[in-house]
């Protein structure tokens, strides 16, 4: 079954994100819990008490959000449903190895954008494959910032599994302009290669020589998108980039916008944020506008709008308990800056389900080692 697994979470990942076949993603967290429940483990499931908490937070918030007669409440419940079922498969999946499975899925995706760049698979994400200044439009693109997530979790060090990986994340990376994932990335890869001990070692060099030389080619290309030209020049000073300091002042608009009374600043309107503000673009007058903030992306307001600030200060008295759980310093670094820069340029963190593998593998790797010490066992990484 652990193969069956792999590929139906390949298809999960790729289905989450479609336009049009996203329902089919319930379908397969159906029956991958189905056939944990059932298969390995003979009609037990594991239900640990922390996501008996988060049911019932959710729910809290649920209640509220039908209180106030949200219009579409479908949005925005789905993919916490999604988020339960998801993680339930994850706790009682036995002897699971996850990162094989995110080799795989890095390179699925990889193959995914390679054949929508060539035209040779239909766009399923998206009703056109080539977008703004050479964008392409495909799958969501997070497996490389888990897999390096993983080996930070895990005190790997760079290898050529993991150089391998960022060879074939490359392109998917580029193609889709997405500057986000490329710093969260090319963070997170520096935090795993600075390691003093082991720098000078061939290997090490090798591999690093050989990443940043084929990004380099790669980004001078005719193949990476003028978009991404432009956006590379942000990677290393992110805070200079013009979409970071534009959401940052949505931000500050969406909240002397909102209209909350002192219950709804506390507990928040149970739903997604639906606050419009007006954005000026001084360059280019004909794409100032209106827009709900939501569309804009930027998580803390929608964790705001949906709970207040109870659900804000419940998000990070959670993710300081995750960080206190960490092994080491580059994990930590990494966790804090992957979670405050996701959240500060998109709602990812909330609507895709792959994200849950982070919590997970923190308290479940904690979980494990705590186990092992209790048996005096020595514990794998």
């Amino acid at each position: 079954m652990k193969i069956i697994y792999q590929i139906l979470l390949v298809f999960l990942y790729l289905f989450i994100s479609t336009v049009k076949y996203s329902s089919l993603s319930l379908i397969l967290l159906v029956f991958m819990v189905g056939s944990v429940w059932v298969i390995d483990n003979k009609g037990k499931l594991r239900i640990p008490s922390y996501l008996y908490l988060a049911f019932f937070i959710y729910f809290f918030f649920l209640v509220i959000g039908f209180f106030y007669n949200h219009k579409n409440p479908t949005i925005d419940i789905k993919f916490q449903i999604y988020g339960f079922l998801f993680y339930l498969f994850l706790l009682n999946v036995k002897k699971f190895n996850f990162l094989r499975f995110l080799f795989v899925l890095n390179f699925a995706v990889f193959v995914v954008y390679f054949l929508l760049y060539l035209g040779l698979l239909p766009n399923l994400w998206d009703y056109t494959v080539i977008g703004y200044r050479g964008r392409v439009y495909g799958p969501a693109i997070i497996p490389i910032i888990l897999i390096c997530f993983y080996y930070l979790l895990n005190r790997k060090p760079l290898d050529i599994a993991l150089g391998l990986s960022f060879l074939i994340a490359m392109p998917y990376l580029i193609l889709t302009t997405n500057l986000m994932n490329m710093v969260i990335a090319a963070v997170l890869l520096f935090l795993i290669i600075a390691n003093f001990k082991k720098i000078f070692k061939p290997g090490y060099i090798i591999i690093s020589v050989l990443i940043i030389a084929s990004s380099v080619a790669f980004f001078n290309s005719d193949f990476a998108p003028p978009l991404i030209k432009e956006k590379l020049p942000y990677v290393l000073k992110p805070t200079k980039y013009a979409s970071l300091k534009i959401r940052i002042e949505d931000f500050g608009k969406a909240l002397r916008s909102e209209d909350f009374n002192t219950g709804q600043k506390i507990f928040g309107k149970g739903f997604g944020a639906s606050t419009t503000i007006y954005r000026e673009n001084e360059e280019a007058q004909a794409f100032s506008g209106f827009f709900t903030f939501q569309e804009i992306d930027n998580g803390f307001y929608y964790l705001y709008h949906r709970g207040g600030y109870l659900l804000l200060f419940l998000f990070f008295i959670f993710h300081l308990f995750l960080y206190l759980k960490l092994p080491t310093l580059r994990a930590k670094l990494g966790f804090v800056f992957l979670v405050l820069f996701t959240n500060l340029l998109s709602i990812h963190y909330f609507n895709n389900v792959f994200y849950l593998l982070i919590p997970f593998l923190i308290l479940e790797t904690a979980n494990l080692k705590d186990i092992a010490i209790k048996k005096n066992v020595p514990h794998e990484e």
